[in-house]
């Protein structure tokens, strides 16, 4: 079966069937019923919405990138900073190993394929340095009605059952047969499901096959392998950027009815370019703060909100911004990271509100300094802005401030150190 036609777009865009290029293949496209399940689920989870008109298919895209494929069309979405810089952002924000992202990009040349492959090799790459490593064993309980005791008796079963030729023992036996790997393995065959390249979804299956295809078989949800990173300790620290990579495709992956329909044995992908940015920004400002500054991260005010009625029982609302800066002990401003192109995304009356409100939560020096980050690409001239929050009402006015972090010369190390106040 021959594969559809490929609609590639930018993130932060919109296109219908009247755009002068793209709108040829959006006129043509229809959605079959596994389509619009599919992208009912997608809806519900990203910032991509598909409106089916008389004209066609329109498509309009938020913060996230990635593939949708549907029966009759693929739609890419591209990120509008370089596929290297989004890349190092992706292994810098989420602390993935050095190796994984040198040796992707001297294997795939990172503008000729998209977020997702690159994503996919890279997960190769991780589970090849566990394997030249060492997968790790583990010893696991186990039940055996044996003539000869060996390890535990089991006492309860012995004190239950009439007395017989056997003695139910339980034995602890050196396996690979465990979660951890069965992650690795679980995540190898996901990845085979979302990959553009064929030969990469054969390396991938390949590969979970042969380090992997004696485990047995489990389901990947994202619960489970946030607790297997949070259990991982010096033995198993190895294991850290492939379960890190597999957690990004399973929060990323969009698993239709295609396959049971054989429509389509693709499936879609989206990453949210919001929560990386977020990432991203956290970790580099952390690391990169001045001597006298402390950053804390997603801090949570309660109290600011309080219910004087509240019947239904509601939780009190908290504040939670995305960064507080502090000198000395003292916060001095409060910043939220936003990933949008501000020269077509001004502030909307909703973010103002909630920067307002960060501001007036805080005990701050005046003029309370709210900053809102967002991206800049090469080239793009930071356009800055500030608007002030003082009605005669208030006597602690709030100062926003839009400022852009040049994203990709800190990727790129053209720019060595960046600071926002």
């Amino acid at each position: 079966m021959t594969s559809p036609p490929v609609l590639q777009i930018r993130e932060w865009s919109r296109t219908t069937p009247a755009c002068p290029h793209a709108g040829a293949l959006l006129r043509e496209a229809r959605l079959s019923e596994s389509d619009r399940a599919l992208l009912a689920t997608l809806e519900r989870t990203a910032s991509i919405r598909f409106t089916e008109l008389r004209s066609g298919l329109a498509v309009a895209v938020g913060s996230h990138i990635g593939t949708i494929t549907l029966s009759a069309l693929r739609v890419v979405i591209m990120p509008k900073i370089r596929i290297e810089s989004l890349m190092r952002m992706v292994a810098y924000a989420f602390d993935l190993s050095d190796l994984v992202v040198r040796d992707t990009e001297s294997t795939f040349a990172p503008a000729d394929h998209g977020l997702m492959d690159l994503l996919g090799l890279s997960l190769l790459r991780a589970i090849d340095h566990i394997a030249r490593g060492k997968i790790l064993p583990k010893y696991e309980p186990h039940d055996e009605d044996l003539a000869s005791p060996r390890g535990r008796i089991d006492m309860r079963h012995l004190a239950t059952r009439a007395r017989g030729p056997t003695l139910r023992c339980t034995l602890d036996e050196l396996t690979r047969d465990h979660p951890l790997n069965q992650a690795l393995a679980a995540g190898l065959r996901l990845g085979a499901k979302l990959m553009d390249s064929d030969d990469l979804r054969l390396d991938l299956t390949r590969t979970a096959d042969r380090l992997f295809g004696d485990l047995t078989p489990t389901e990947l949800d994202t619960d489970s392998l946030a607790r297997l990173l949070a259990n991982l300790d010096r033995r198993s620290s190895h294991y850290r950027s492939a379960l890190t990579l597999i957690a990004l495709l399973r929060q990323g992956a969009h698993l239709g009815r295609h396959d049971a329909l054989g429509v389509m044995p693709l499936h879609s992908f989206t990453l949210d370019m919001n929560k990386v940015f977020e990432r991203f920004l956290e970790r580099y400002l952390t690391e990169h703060a001045p001597p006298d500054f402390e950053i804390f991260t997603q801090d949570q005010r309660k109290g600011v909100f309080r219910f004087i009625e509240n019947s239904a029982r509601w939780r009190h609302p908290v504040i939670k911004p995305d960064l507080v800066f502090c000198r000395d002990g003292h916060p001095i401003a409060l910043a939220d990271a936003k990933y949008k192109d501000r020269h077509d995304h001004p502030p909307s009356t909703a973010e103002l509100y909630q920067l307002t409100t960060y501001g007036l939560a805080y005990p701050l020096p005046e003029p309370r300094d709210v900053l809102l980050l967002h991206p800049l690409t090469r080239g793009t001239r930071d356009h800055r802005a500030t608007l002030l929050f003082a009605p005669h009402s208030a006597t602690q006015p709030v100062r926003i401030r839009l400022v852009g972090v040049p994203l990709d010369e800190l990727l790129d190390g053209s720019l060595a150190r960046w600071w926002p106040l």
